[in-house]
């Protein structure tokens, strides 16, 4: 039986998808739980003009984060913090560096920045930043001692 997936399934594709399945999975599975529709001529068309539509639109979207990457690239970040001969009271949280980057004009969220191990010392670091699945970009962290 053909069907068209309405929501992603991780072991039978993506929205829009057709996909052959067997009757008893489509009836006491998919359907119930709004998962696939029957593939109908008219249903099919639809899909393959919202699939294109999706297309078009993650594109986009993947032409923007990588011309964010290109803006982002070699940017330098300094964080002033209070610290005791080299050793920080506390460590440096991504959301401190989304509050710094947003200070440059990056819109990035603390979720999206990568840090490997817990920033507790001064020096610089290097940041990985996720801007999209397939786009990520490094840059550098310098943490120094606020000046008192």
């Amino acid at each position: 039986m053909k069907v068209i997936l309405m929501q992603d399934l991780k072991s039978l594709g993506k929205r829009g998808d057709i996909k052959d399945v067997s009757e008893g999975y489509a009836r006491n599975f998919l359907f119930p739980q709004k998962i696939a529709a029957i593939a109908t001529q008219k249903a099919i068309e639809n899909a393959v003009k919202e699939k294109n539509t999706t297309l078009t639109k993650e594109k986009e979207i993947l032409a923007s984060a990588k011309g964010e990457a290109e803006k982002l690239k070699g940017t330098k970040l300094v964080i002033k913090v209070k610290a005791n001969k080299g050793k920080l009271f506390g460590s440096i949280s991504q959301k401190e560096i989304a509050v710094k980057l947003k200070e440059k004009n990056f819109n990035i969220s603390p979720d999206n920045i990568i840090i490997t191990e817990p920033i507790k010392t001064l020096g610089e670091k290097e940041l990985t930043i996720k801007i999209h699945s397939e786009v990520t970009v490094k840059i550098k962290l310098s943490v120094e001692e606020e000046k008192k």
